[in-house]
């Protein structure tokens, strides 16, 4: 298993390590595929700054509501889940 790190600054910037893929991308949600499994990142306004796949590193800024690792792939995105 490789090294997967996450650093938040005030809600504001996240770094990354140990990111294999980047799933899905908007404004409000932000899907990846790490070392450690599915991670999903709910915001607002964000924005990938940096992306180096090769080294496994994501830099994010934006306002970061909530971070979620899931054994299973969300359907949808956020919205799907406020309208069932």
């Amino acid at each position: 298993m490789g090294k997967h790190r996450i650093e938040i600054e005030n809600r504001e910037a996240m770094e990354l390590s140990g990111v294999i893929e980047v799933i899905n991308f908007s404004e409000e949600e932000i899907s990846l595929a790490t070392e450690l499994g599915p991670l999903f990142i709910v915001g607002k306004e964000l924005n990938i700054r940096h992306l180096n796949l090769d080294e496994g590193k994501l830099i994010i800024d934006g306002q970061l509501i909530s971070l979620d690792y899931s054994a299973e792939q969300k359907e949808g995105g956020i919205l799907s889940s406020l309208f069932k």
